[in-house]
């Protein structure tokens, strides 16, 4: 109920376009929201229908005869090539590709700016030697002492340094560097330990690569090292143009001094060339035609041979998975669509539960895997499969219609497993049917017994015919039959009895079993309703009583109804004294100094206040159900006629502002709930309760119940108004049954004492 604004906050008025305007996207919001919920329900089944069909068609090991063929072994039998196989030669396409591999040449890299380096070191000494020249060329001046030249960059001997400033000619020595630098440092040195280090690794050819020229092919062995370079520099001087001794001796010490390495591995740009190289070698294909003798009977079966079977083999297997994954396939897709067409014309509001929905295929696929499981064991037989799990924790949880489904849908399932035999069909779909009817009055956890049971005893039955139509033997017969009967008891009804408090929790729905656990009056919330709440509680055990003989007499879930009843006022714990029937007799009410607004928000509360209540104590979401929709979105009239009375001239009271805020009953089960709360609560207020008064009173409040639109959202019919009513009717005439009138006794009459000589208590029968 919207609360009453304060006189301090401004109340904004919507104009008529703003109306239409926000209903318009609240439309467009709640057809958004149907559409996406449509698509999960949609996906879910297509999920199912996808999980379920790879599953069954799952096979571990396929034997398709490769099995009796062996390497080194006389072939069993003369093997023709079924169809025309193109295959490629993996081992001889590998053996390409390595040794195009292996061709590739290891790249090493030449360090262009190390080259430039050593030039410019070159061309700085070269130009200390010119300036050192015309420092010494200067005439000192007088008296001064001659000046000292700087040193030279590169450390070169005396003898040398001597030359050079005695004016040897340095474009002649400046040739015969870039002459002997070009052909010992400029082409590569590698250091000694990288080159240990190609050699240990086996490489054996190496490229030389350098930016704007072509890569140079050499052995590991031809690399120069800084120690080879100068071990054979006074060879290398041999092959100079100059014949000057001063030249050569100044070429050797300078090159001795300025040798570096400017060769490296370059790992990356070797495995870009290997991964190319590989690449590039096209895969090696071969053929086997169609019914080519690919083994003959009696011959040694080789490699080759081998190779060709395994090849033809797996192709026969991935034709027969495809043929097998398209017929199963088609045949499940087609269950699983009349299933859904039969929820969307028959089940709808199972269908519009998504929870529902969800359950529903969860436990198809867990029922599906647990069967191919035990169907891949080692002692896997197909009537060992827990096929009626699924029926069985449907039709329990949710309801046998439901659970009939899941049989029918298993049956298909189960047989597809097993390569669509008809006997599987036939016993999946007689017994899962035989155990949804055995589960629908389960209210204890022994009565699981009766389930497991009733599966068995259809298994081993339809079993046993099914052999003796085969011309089984009667001994051989029994023994086979004797597997079904272990199937309900040993398989199906342990895993059942396990995960249906882990279903009931996941999900948060009830079974029977667990309405009854909650009807126990010593429940910590009735223990604390008949201390706090007495009337209460009373009225409570009263519409508990209504409710649970009208879902009797209209077949909706009694059992359900009743327990709900038990919590449906809850709320009125927190503020017992605040309603009538808690009240002392004839004190004063709580709500004579409450504004009628007021009042209505305290009776309001305990909706509220009975939901968080529960949620606390853990109770189940159908039982919650029971505490707003036992009160729909009807009018609290009492106080709505106060406040129209107390209203001041001009002031406007609304309805609305006095309804409960609902839901409307959304099943059968609170919508009599409703009708029970609203009848024991009026059936309070009759002075003279008969038969006529109170057969008025319940047709009166049914037909305001339905006027109002109390009932839109549930799917109850008029024949099960009238069958309500006359429930209501005959509990309520029980309930306030007349007495006879006992006449008293005057002194003159001679009639005996009635309470002498233990008379009382026949009396008190009689009446």
């Amino acid at each position: 109920m919207p609360l009453l604004p304060r006189l301090s906050e401004p109340i904004t008025v919507m104009t008529k376009d703003t109306v239409n305007a926000v209903n318009t996207y609240l439309h467009k919001e709640q057809r958004r929201k149907k559409r996406i919920a449509w698509l999960i329900r949609l996906a879910i089944f297509f999920i199912s229908f996808l999980l379920t069909t790879l599953i069954v068609i799952y096979e571990e090991a396929p034997d398709l005869g490769i099995k009796k063929f062996v390497i080194g072994e006389p072939a069993a039998r003369t093997f023709f090539a079924p169809f025309a196989v193109s295959y490629e030669n993996t081992e001889a396409t590998e053996r390409l590709r390595t040794e195009a591999v292996e061709q590739v040449p290891y790249v090493l890299t030449l360090d262009e700016s190390k080259n430039r380096l050593l030039r410019e070191r070159v061309d700085v000494f070269l130009e200390e030697i010119l300036k050192n020249r015309a420092l010494k060329e200067t005439p000192p001046a007088e008296e001064a002492p001659p000046a000292e030249l700087p040193a030279l960059s590169l450390p070169l001997s005396e003898e040398v340094n001597d030359d050079l400033m005695d004016g040897l000619d340095l474009e002649e020595l400046r040739k015969n560097l870039e002459e002997i630098l070009n052909e010992t440092v400029f082409s590569g040195i590698i250091s000694s330990e990288a080159k240990k280090a190609l050699k240990d690794q086996g490489v054996f050819r190496v490229s030389i690569t350098a930016s704007g020229k072509e890569d140079l092919p050499l052995f590991v062995e031809t690399l120069s090292t800084i120690e080879s370079v100068k071990a054979n520099l006074q060879e290398s001087l041999k092959q100079l143009s100059t014949k000057d001794r001063r030249i050569r001796a100044a070429v050797f010490e300078i090159v001795n001094a300025i040798l570096i390495e400017n060769l490296f591995a370059n790992e990356a740009e070797t495995d870009l060339r290997k991964k190319k190289a590989h690449d590039l070698i096209v895969p090696v294909m071969e053929e086997i035609k169609k019914n080519e003798l690919v083994v003959q009977r009696g011959m040694l079966v080789n490699a080759d041979e081998y190779k060709r079977l395994e090849i033809i083999h797996k192709k026969l297997a991935t034709k027969q998975a495809l043929a097998k994954f398209a017929a199963i396939g088609i045949l499940l897709f087609l269950t699983y669509l009349f299933g859904f067409f039969y929820m969307l014309l028959f089940e709808q509001k199972a269908l519009l539960s998504l929870r529902t929905v969800f359950l529903m295929h969860l436990t198809l696929l867990i029922t599906t895997l647990l069967c191919k499981a035990a169907l891949m064991t080692s002692i896997g037989s197909p009537f060992l499969m827990p096929a009626a799990l699924a029926p069985i924790l449907v039709g329990l949880l949710i309801n046998p219609r439901l659970g009939i489904l899941c049989a029918t849908v298993m049956a298909v399932i189960a047989s597809s497993i097993t390569g669509l035999h008809a006997d599987v069909l036939i016993t999946t779909l007689l017994s899962s049917t035989a155990g949804v009817f055995a589960g629908i009055k389960v209210r204890k956890r022994v009565h699981f017994l009766k389930v497991g049971l009733s599966i068995g005893a259809a298994y081993f039955c339809i079993l046993f015919a099914f052999r003796i139509f085969q011309e089984y033997s009667p001994q051989d017969a029994l023994m086979v039959s004797f597997q079904g009967l272990a199937n309900g008891l040993l398989i199906v009804m342990p895993l059942a009895f396990l995960l249906l408090p882990f279903l009931e929790t996941v999900f948060d729905l009830v079974t029977d079993i667990t309405l009854l656990e909650y009807s126990d009056l010593n429940h910590p919330l009735l223990k604390k309703m008949i201390v706090e709440a007495p009337g209460t509680y009373h009225h409570s055990l009263v519409v508990s009583t209504l409710s649970e003989s009208a879902c009797e007499a209209i077949g909706a879930n009694a059992l359900l109804a009743r327990v709900g009843c038990y919590f449906h006022d809850i709320g009125k714990i927190a503020r017992a004294e605040y309603f009538t029937e808690n009240q002392p007799f004839q004190a004063p009410s709580r709500h004579e100094n409450l504004t009628p607004t007021m009042s209505c928000l305290v009776i309001l509360n305990h909706v509220k206040d009975g939901i968080e209540l529960g949620r606390r104590n853990k109770l189940k979401r159908p039982i919650l159900d029971f505490i707003p929709e036992h009160q729909g979105t009807g009018v609290i009239y009492y106080f709505y006629k106060k406040a129209l009375d107390q209203a001041r001239p001009g002031e406007k009271i609304h309805v609305e502002d006095f309804r409960y805020p609902g839901p409307r009953p959304q099943s059968r089960e609170t919508a009599v709930s409703l009708l029970a709360d609203s009848t024991e609560a009026a059936s309070r207020s009759l002075k003279d309760p008969n038969p006529e008064t109170i057969t008025q009173l319940v047709r009166k409040i049914i037909n305001d119940k339905f006027i109002d639109g109390q009932l839109d959202e549930c799917n109850l019919t008029l024949r099960d108004l009238h069958k309500i009513q006359e429930s209501f009717v005959k509990n309520l005439m029980a309930i306030y049954h007349t007495r006879v009138s006992y006449p008293k006794q005057s002194q003159e009459s001679d009639a005996p004492d009635i309470f002498e000589a233990g008379q009382f208590s026949k009396f008190r029968a009689d009446s």
